[in-house]
């Protein structure tokens, strides 16, 4: 049995976003949404599903820039989110009771592509004469990367964005000025170690984690046609020892990290993560428990080839078992292209999908959290196209995790670690070939 029509179940975190109230935008134009968004008069009513996995988008951001617009432009229609944690596309699928849309980000694509759950849009595009140049098309180009003959498998709802957040708090402790635009990763782990040497009781530097930062830094995993993994190069070598210095910077190991420790327990001076922390930042002003924060551009790799950050968008797709696909089609055409939609996106802190500048001006505005911040530094990073996602990623990062647990317990060397860790991702990608064929 192939692995496209295995009941694989992928897993996905959902990540917490902006949970602000709406705002009213009178002067909002109609958007370039295709005439047979049109609803018939006396429809029956349809209740749509969206089953969310991989995606952030909070039950507010959901109620408000989903179920509530769609109501409003289609009365017959109500919008239901399913979230993978309560129900497993496995089970779905074999129940024939798979939701009508799918609601993910464009890099987690490849999990619902492998079980054939989603619907190819072309011919009902061509039909709507939908225009595809209003998109940013770096969001376009990436969800097209992943088909096989240019099918356009989804649209791009809003566009994920990285920055790099720090606690003012801290830095104004260690009297160290806050970190400007355009650091590069090796100044960060610079200016990581000034702060632990004035702020030795808090964790200086934290990243999403070795594999997202090979995401980010644009890194493939496999050669898609070799079908071989490629880690034993100059570019993992890099990484590998990034990763090993900031294990070893003198800072505190027991003081919590990543976005709790950011957010909520305030342990961390540095950041570099995404837009969902924004949302949970959000929430800890409403709740009354800010701090001093602010951010500005994601790092870069000093004197790489490639320069900039991945694409990712968070897309609405219709699935291949849709039960109302006409209807799901004219949903996602209208929620990705209209323009009260697209500024309320923009307006919670969502990069909108559409290119027009107006949309970035308004980016966060509703925001009480983003008064006064560096907002507009997430427009100046350079974002680039993806390496290249293979159905064999998956083994090839579990041995570059490995790897690095090896590196920084000085159980391996880097150079052996990265040789090790290809030969480990080698057998994991045999195992899945034997597997498919069975």
């Amino acid at each position: 049995m192939s692995i496209r029509k295995k009941a694989v179940l992928f897993a996905f975190g959902c990540l917490i976003a902006s949970g602000c109230s709406a705002g009213g935008n009178p002067g909002a134009q109609p958007g370039n949404a295709p005439a047979a968004e049109k609803p018939a008069e006396n429809a029956k009513p349809v209740t749509l599903q969206v089953f969310q996995a991989g995606g952030s988008i909070s039950d507010t951001e959901f109620k408000e820039l989903i179920a509530e617009p769609v109501k409003k432009k289609f009365p017959h229609i109500t919008m239901e989110l399913i979230r993978e944690g309560q129900a497993k596309r496995d089970q779905l699928i074999t129940a024939g009771e798979f939701p009508d849309l799918i609601f993910t980000s464009s890099i987690s694509m490849n999990g619902f592509l492998e079980l054939n759950l989603m619907k190819d849009l072309q011919e009902m595009i061509n039909k709507s004469k939908l225009d595809m140049n209003q998109y940013e098309k770096r969001a376009i180009d990436q969800i097209k990367s992943l088909s096989d003959n240019g099918q356009m498998y989804a649209l791009p709802f809003s566009i994920n964005y990285g920055a790099l957040f720090y606690n003012k708090d801290i830095f104004d402790r260690a009297g160290i000025p806050y970190p400007a635009e355009g650091l590069a990763w090796e100044d960060l782990l610079d200016l990581a170690r000034k702060v632990a040497e004035k702020e030795p009781s808090v964790r200086v530097l934290g990243t999403s984690g070795i594999t997202r930062d090979a995401i980010s830094l644009r890194f493939p995993l496999v050669d898609p046609k070799a079908e071989k993994p490629i880690l034993a190069n100059d570019d993992w070598k890099w990484l590998l020892e990034f990763h090993q210095s900031l294990n070893k910077l003198p800072d505190n190991k027991q003081a919590k990290g990543g976005r709790d420790g950011f957010v909520k327990d305030r342990t961390m001076a540095m950041y570099t993560s995404y837009g969902a922390r924004i949302g949970e930042l959000e929430e800890m002003e409403q709740s009354g428990q800010s701090f001093k924060w602010d951010l500005t551009t994601f790092p870069v790799r000093r004197d790489a080839k490639v320069q900039g950050m991945e694409t990712e968008s968070h897309i609405l797709s219709v699935s291949s078992m849709a039960k109302h696909p006409e209807e799901a089609f004219n949903v996602i055409t209208f929620l990705t292209t209209n323009d009260e939609v697209q500024t309320q996106v923009a307006r919670k802190a969502r990069v909108s999908s559409l290119k027009a500048d107006k949309y970035k001006t308004l980016f966060g505005q509703d925001l009480k959290s983003l008064q006064g911040k560096n907002v507009q530094a997430i427009f100046k990073n350079k974002y680039g196209p993806n390496a290249q996602q293979t159905k064999y990623d998956a083994a090839a990062e579990k041995a570059i995790n490995s790897a690095l647990s090896k590196v920084n317990s000085g159980k391996a060397d880097v150079n052996t670690a990265l040789r090790e860790a290809e030969e480990e991702a080698s057998k994991g990608i045999a195992e899945l070939k034997l597997a498919d064929k069975k």
